[in-house]
């Protein structure tokens, strides 16, 4: 008797590229993006059932995606520039630094733009002079806040809080020794969350600056997600997908986290959470892709092992898609509206 087709070739769509797909992302606008290690940009404007449009953005590796503010993308790569791409495919360089990478790239729907090269974060707003904060070492990563009046940056020693909206304004430390590798801040603003070189999430409470750390990872924290209305942040790093709670005031302290997607031959390497709903998009390094019900345990394999290790996943805002993509070129896309 035959086996039935996976869920993704039943009901998705799915595309084969001839690069290591490093990111996949959604615009608030619910239009899709791929980025490619070969500096091309897939693009799939919502609701086409076109194959997406391939544009070349770098010339050289991209490294860093994100939506723009309202519709679109922006694009850092290892050729010194900043690239913002709409959804119709125009390419308009922000900034450019030659003989650096554009390492990090972020915006807010209040119309900010980021981007980091080296130990340098620089800031944009229509109307505003640019800011630059220089860092004691090479940012590894940025995250603004929820109302975008700040911006969370990492780096060796810790995060610094920076003003989004003045150049005079006194950055905020939070110190932590070691390498941080990446920082997100809980969409009720109450943490900034830092993942480290050390196998291990490091947080803040803001409201007092009380420590949080997230420990018992087989391996470095490269991807995270904030689900079912910022009440869990999931994570990347394990044979299953960590998924920590957030709800009330003291987040996680003296809590468990929830462990959807245990695999007794793979690890989680990206995940991504319906931003309204407790369900969660698994990848591991064989190439599954699970969806899992965190609250029910409900879980479902909706691609099977193999065409590379899963390298990104992405959900849409309006909570209908499932993005991902593998370290050898496959991307897919999943109906999953509840």
């Amino acid at each position: 008797m035959s086996q039935p087709a996976p869920i993704l070739e039943q009901l998705g769509r799915q595309w084969q590229w001839p690069a290591y797909v490093l990111s996949a992302g959604f615009d608030a606008s619910n239009d899709l993006a791929f980025a490619l290690s070969d500096g091309s940009l897939h693009l799939l404007p919502a609701g086409s059932q076109q194959a997406p449009e391939r544009i070349e953005v770098h010339d050289g590796m991209t490294l860093s995606l994100a939506g723009a503010p309202g519709e679109g993308f922006l694009s850092g790569g290892d050729d010194g520039r900043f690239v913002r791409i709409a959804v119709d495919g125009t390419l308009s360089e922000l900034a450019a630094f030659p003989g650096r990478w554009v390492d990090h790239v972020a915006s807010h729907a209040n119309g900010v733009l980021a981007c980091s090269e080296g130990k340098r974060l620089h800031l944009y707003a229509e109307g505003r002079d640019e800011i630059v904060r220089e860092f004691p070492s090479t940012v590894g990563g940025i995250g603004f806040s929820p109302d975008g009046h700040r911006i969370a940056v990492a780096h060796y020693g810790g995060v610094t809080l920076c003003s989004t909206r003045s150049a005079d304004a006194t950055p905020v430390p939070l110190k932590c020794p070691g390498s941080h590798l990446s920082v997100t801040w809980s969409p009720n603003a109450r943490f900034v969350l830092s993942a480290m070189q050390e196998d291990c999430i490091h947080g803040w409470r803001l409201e007092d600056k009380d420590d949080l750390f997230m420990s018992g990872y087989a391996t470095k924290v490269k991807s995270w997600s904030w689900f079912h209305g910022g009440h869990y942040l999931a994570t990347s790093g394990s044979n299953c997908a960590p998924c920590w709670p957030f709800k009330g005031r003291k987040g996680p302290q003296g809590r468990t986290p929830a462990t959807p997607g245990d695999s007794t031959s793979a690890m989680v390497t990206a995940v991504a959470g319906d931003p309204k709903r407790p369900v969660l998009g698994i990848g591991y390094d064989d190439g599954q892709v699970t969806v899992a019900d965190v609250q029910n345990g409900q879980e479902a394999i909706v691609k099977p092992p193999g065409d590379g290790a899963i390298t990104t996943m992405a959900w849409s805002p309006n909570g209908a898609w499932l993005a991902f993509g593998t370290e050898k070129g496959f991307a897919g896309l999943l109906p999953v509206a509840g």
